[in-house]
C-alpha cells in the first residue's frame, strides 16, 4: 500500500526560510577549542556499532562471532500489503519448501479495541493506522571479526529497536484455508493462552475397545465377572434406543501455560497441558445403568455379559444435577491436552515489542534476542514478547473416538477394586436367570488416571478473524 504527499505551496515555503536560515548560519560558523567541542552534543541520523565476540553465543562457541550494526535513528511509519512472502525456498535446508512461505500479509497499526464477538477494529479503519518502526537496523554477523584471513560474513538481519504493529495473514477464518502462513522458521511465545472448547455428545461401551470387565456379587456372596459386549449391543434391541452410555457433551476449560515454539520449516503449531480438569460425567440412573444378561443362574454360570444403558435408562436429568441421589458418575478424570494446530488457521499476530528477520549459514545467537532464541541456519523470523492470540475459543467440537476406550480402561481398574453388589431383589432374579437392572455407582477413578486428549486443527472463533488492510470492501489490495 502506497500513501501519497501532497505539498502545498505554503510547506515550500518554510523550507526555503529553512535552507536560507541554515545559510545564513553557516557563514557566521566559528571554530571551537577541543574543550569546547567536547561539551557539545548532538544526534546523528545514522549509527555504527560493534559487539565482540564475547557480547553474543553461536551454536557451541561463545567466542567466534562479533556483530556489526548500522542503524537509523529515527521513527518510521509503515503500512503494507505483501501478497506472496516465499524465503530459503530450496537452499540450505533441502528442496521441495520454503523456509518461510506466506500469503496475504498485511501490516499496520494496532487496533483500538475488540468488537462484541472478538474481532479487533479501528476507528478509523485499519488501512489508515501503521506500525511504528523504532531505529531501524541492518546487523551482520562476522566469524573470526579479529582475523583478516579468516574473517567472513555469517549472516545478517533486519530489525529495529521497538516494533508496534498488527500483522495478520490469510483473508478468510475458514476451517481449510487456502493462504496465510503456509511454513513457518523461526521463534516465537504463546502467552498465556485461555481455551474454552466442548466435546461431542458420544455413546459409550459400544466397540470392543471400550469393552469393560467387572466383579458382580449377590448380597456379597458368589463372586462372577461379567463385561460388556459391543457385538451384542450392535444387533440386540433396546426399546428402539442406542446401547451403550450417552455421554453428554462436556466443557473443557483450561488455561495455556507461556509456551516457546521453534524451528525450521513448521507448519503446525504444537501445545500441551497436562492435568486439565474434566467435568464429572454422567452415565445414567443407578435403578437401570446396566442390564445384565445370564446364560444360566448366578449359582452355575462363571460368565455374563452386561449391557450399557439398559433400556428407558436416560442420563439426561443426572447430567442436569450433578451429584444427584439415584445417579452413576465418572469423577475425577483429568486428561493431557495437545493442540495440533496448523498455521493457516492462525491469522492475527499483534506486536508490541519488536523481533527481527535474519538469514544466516549457521546457528546463530544474536545480540539481544531471547535466552532460548538461536536462529538456525537459513531465514528465521523471531518475535521479541510473547504473542498474544486472544482466547481460542473452536467453533466445533472434540471428538471423543480416542478418549472412550481410555475411559474403559480406567473403569475397569476401578470396578477390579470395587464389586458390583446386588440387592436383595437383584439376587433373586440372579438366582432364576432373570435379567438385572443395576446400577454400577458413581466411579471415582484414580488421582494418576489421565486420558490423552489431542485437539486437531480446529477452527477459532472471531479474535483469530481477519480483518482488511484496504480501503472499500476489498478482502485484499
Amino acid at each position: 500500500m502506497m500513501k501519497k504527499i501532497y505539498k502545498s505551496k505554503l510547506a515550500l515555503g518554510i523550507l526555503t526560510a529553512a535552507i536560507s536560515t541554515s545559510v545564513c548560519a553557516a557563514s557566521q560558523m566559528h571554530e571551537l577549542t577541543d574543550s569546547e567541542l567536547s561539551e557539545q552534543t548532538g544526534q546523528a541520523l545514522l549509527s555504527l556499532g560493534f559487539t565482540g565476540p564475547s557480547g553474543a553465543g553461536v551454536g557451541a562457541t561463545t567466542s567466534d562471532y562479533g556483530f556489526y550494526k548500522l542503524g537509523l535513528e529515527a521513527k518510521v511509519e509503515l503500512n503494507a500489503n505483501i501478497k506472496n512472502l516465499q524465503l530459503g525456498c530450496g537452499g540450505v535446508n533441502g528442496v521441495g519448501a520454503c523456509d518461510i512461505d506466506m500469503s496475504n500479509i498485511s501490516l499496520s497499526g494496532l487496533p483500538d479495541a475488540k468488537d462484541a464477538s472478538g474481532t479487533p477494529t479501528w476507528t478509523k479503519g485499519r488501512a489508515s493506522t501503521s506500525a511504528e518502526i523504532t531505529n531501524p537496523f541492518l546487523e551482520f554477523a562476522i566469524k573470526n571479526p579479529n582475523s583478516a584471513s579468516t574473517r567472513e560474513v555469517s549472516g545478517f538481519r533486519l530489525s529495529a529497536e521497538k516494533i508496534m504493529g498488527y500483522l495478520s495473514a490469510g483473508t478468510e477464518n475458514v476451517q481449510n484455508p487456502t493462504d496465510g502462513i503456509k511454513t513457518f522458521s523461526g521463534f516465537l511465545k504463546v502467552a498465556q493462552t485461555p481455551v474454552n472448547a466442548f466435546t461431542d455428545p458420544a455413546y459409550f461401551g459400544t466397540t470392543e475397545d471400550q469393552r469393560i470387565f467387572a466383579k458382580i456379587t449377590a448380597l456379597g456372596l458368589f463372586p462372577r465377572t461379567v463385561f460388556t459386549d459391543a457385538a451384542a449391543m450392535q444387533s440386540s434391541t433396546n426399546g428402539g434406543k442406542p446401547w451403550g452410555i450417552q455421554v453428554p457433551k462436556q466443557t473443557v476449560n483450561f488455561n495455556f501455560p507461556e509456551t516457546v515454539v521453534s524451528g525450521n520449516r513448521m507448519s503446525q503449531l504444537n501445545l500441551v497441558v497436562n492435568d486439565v480438569p474434566i467435568p464429572t460425567i454422567s452415565i445414567g440412573a443407578d435403578s437401570g445403568a446396566i442390564k445384565m444378561l445370564l446364560d444360566s443362574a448366578i449359582l452355575t454360570v462363571n460368565n455374563a455379559t452386561f449391557y450399557m444403558g439398559a433400556e428407558g435408562t436416560t442420563a439426561a436429568g443426572c447430567a442436569a444435577t450433578p451429584n444427584a441421589s439415584g445417579c452413576s458418575y465418572i469423577k475425577n478424570l483429568k486428561a493431557n491436552v495437545a493442540v495440533k494446530q496448523n498455521f493457516s488457521l492462525i491469522h492475527n499476530l499483534p506486536i508490541t515489542s519488536g523481533g527481527y528477520l535474519s538469514l544466516q549459514n549457521a546457528a546463530v545467537k544474536w545480540p539481544g534476542s531471547d535466552a532460548a532464541d538461536v536462529a538456525q541456519p537459513g531465514w528465521w523470523l523471531s518475535f521479541k514478547d510473547p504473542l498474544d492470540f486472544g482466547a481460542l475459543n473452536p467453533t466445533a467440537g472434540i471428538n471423543m473416538d480416542d478418549v472412550l476406550p481410555q475411559i474403559g480402561t480406567f473403569i475397569t481398574n476401578y470396578l477390579s477394586q470395587n464389586n458390583i453388589n446386588l440387592g436383595a431383589a437383584n439376587t433373586w432374579n440372579a438366582l432364576t436367570g432373570a435379567p438385572i437392572y443395576q446400577g454400577i455407582g458413581s466411579i471415582t477413578l484414580a488421582d494418576n488416571a489421565r486420558a490423552v486428549m489431542t485437539l486437531n486443527n480446529l477452527l477459532l472463533d472471531n479474535n483469530q478473524k481477519p480483518v482488511s488492510n484496504c480501503y472499500g470492501s476489498l478482502k485484499f489490495c
